[in-house]
């Protein structure tokens, strides 16, 4: 299960390269107002993955995933660690 440091940490990134601190990406995402997140995806794309944040369940099945940890490892610089 991800944990609140791993969500902290792909809020930080994700803050980072949109231009917005941390609280507005959670406050955001927490609203559903993720207009910022999705506006230069492709509506579909957007729509499937708007569809699993929605579902807590399901975010933490993703975001536990092998794939969804070497993603996060990726974009927080923690390159790879061996796993």
């Amino acid at each position: 299960m991800a944990n609140e440091n791993e969500l902290q940490t792909l809020l930080n990134t994700m803050a980072q390269r949109l231009g917005a601190t941390p609280d507005q990406i959670r406050s955001e995402a927490q609203s559903g107002d993720l207009s910022r997140l999705f506006g230069a995806m492709d509506p579909n794309d957007a729509a499937r993955i708007q569809k699993v944040l929605n579902d807590r369940a399901a975010t933490e099945k993703l975001l536990s995933s092998p794939q969804a940890q070497q993603l996060i490892r990726q974009l927080t610089g923690g390159g790879n660690t061996g796993r």
